[in-house]
């Protein structure tokens, strides 16, 4: 399967749970959800491991531990803070705008500057056109 059919196929998933997300009421903790949601995350996980890799153990590398639990900490804190903006209010269609225009801005940076990619003249008007978006949303929002 080619990276380009997952790329589009993937932010459908985001966005489905995003919109569930709304559903949550206020008075639910933000925390417990995550923690369900971490540990439903983890199981999945752990069947796709069995599922798909070719090397069933579920042993990891020592020195990977680390960047493993690191990631692990980042996805969690990241859907914290998108359920918490549903939990205050924010609008489904603003709130995905903006984040995935972000993803695409911060994604780009990270490649340039970390990784060293080199970024083509579309790559560029396309986080041009992005950031102009995100203005425009918040400029003129109701």
């Amino acid at each position: 399967m080619d990276w380009k059919i997952l790329a589009i196929i993937t932010p459908i998933f985001f966005v489905s749970y995003q919109a569930l997300s709304k559903l949550l009421p206020k008075d639910i903790s933000v925390f417990l959800v995550n923690a369900y949601a971490s540990f439903i995350g983890m199981i999945i996980m752990f069947l796709l491991h069995i599922f798909f890799s070719a090397n069933k153990s579920f042993s990891l590398p020592t020195k990977y531990i680390p960047l493993a639990l690191s990631i692990g900490a980042l996805i969690s804190i990241g859907n914290f803070f998108i359920i918490k903006a549903y939990s205050l209010g924010a609008p489904q269609s603003t709130f995905s705008a903006m984040f995935y225009s972000l993803l695409i801005v911060y994604g780009l940076f990270v490649g340039v500057f970390i990784w060293q990619e080199k970024l083509s003249v579309m790559q560029i008007l396309g986080a041009a056109f992005s950031m102009l978006g995100i203005f425009l949303m918040v400029y003129f929002k109701k």
